[in-house]
């Protein structure tokens, strides 16, 4: 019984612990959430008029005649940037995503397909599936950076330019309420917008100048978004998953404290009942 009573306060101790560490976790994720969120806010108005805006220029002209928005009818290679997480404790947020994107994969053969990965998790996965990792980004843990956002879309218009890939993919997760996450995989290049009602534009300089200017710009806003919506998931999964830890913690540490009082209570009335026994054989 001591030795259970010695067990049961080591268990507590060290679920006291871990209770302290999925606390700060979460709070951290939640800090880094905000900021997330806030970034994603304060750019997510110039980002969606940017592609309104491109959407009204294409609107006006019957035929788009542009290196960016040319189809190929061959379609032989492709090039998918996969975006997950450095570290784990994030509950289903990678394994997600990476199940979207195997599913999606399925439709090429995988010596036509290269891979840029956005974290560890993506990297080490693909990697050992024995894909062609063209390049990767790790170390980031959920924080944004416009240079690794500038180094991304140089990467996907030279291949897709150089036609060293005929398209070019991202996957990502993108929040959909406070508590649900939903794995995307989006075309960026070539770029296929959806037809929108005609409206007449008077240009100073041609289409394709415009085009020049307008395309990288919508790509460069689009790969920010993506991002931004990434580490926005990551982090609320991860201080959900951190949230459930915390409370499974307090849960189990209730029950280990009524077990270790019900222990001490019978230890308790084992140590009377042998003073009283001892007392009734002394009288004897």
């Amino acid at each position: 019984m001591l030795q259970s009573f010695r067990h049961i306060k080591s268990r507590i101790k060290s679920i006291e612990s871990t209770r302290k560490l999925t606390r700060a976790m979460e709070m951290v994720s939640i800090a880094k959430l905000k900021r997330a969120q806030a970034a994603f806010e304060k750019s997510g108005k110039y980002i969606f008029k940017v592609e309104a805006l491109l959407k009204n220029v294409l609107s006006s002209s019957e035929k788009i005649s542009h290196p960016f928005f040319e189809e190929r009818t061959d379609k032989k290679n492709i090039l998918l940037c996969v975006i997950a997480s450095d570290t784990g404790l994030c509950g289903p947020y990678n394994h997600s995503i990476i199940r979207a994107t195997e599913s999606f994969l399925k439709d090429y053969q995988q010596d036509k397909v290269r891979i840029v990965a956005v974290g560890k998790k993506a990297f080490i996965h693909f990697k050992r599936k024995g894909f062609n990792v063209s390049h990767s980004y790790v170390g980031l843990n959920g924080r944004f950076s416009s240079e690794i956002c500038g180094k991304m879309l140089k990467i996907f218009i030279d291949m897709f330019l150089s036609k060293e890939v005929d398209e070019v993919y991202a996957a990502y997760t993108s929040p959909q309420t406070a508590s649900r996450r939903k794995p995307v995989i989006e075309k960026l290049l070539n770029i296929d917008m959806p037809k929108i009602k005609k409206i007449e534009y008077i240009y100073e300089s041609t289409m394709g100048s415009i085009l020049d200017d307008l395309a990288p710009l919508y790509l460069s806003n689009k790969i920010k978004a993506i991002m931004l919506n990434s580490f926005t998931s990551e982090h609320q999964a991860r201080a959900i998953a951190m949230g459930e830890a915390t409370e499974n913690a307090t849960d189990l540490l209730s029950s280990l404290i009524l077990m270790r009082n019900k222990v001490r209570q019978a230890n308790i009335t084992k140590e009377m009942l042998e003073i009283i026994s001892s007392a009734e054989a002394l009288k004897g």
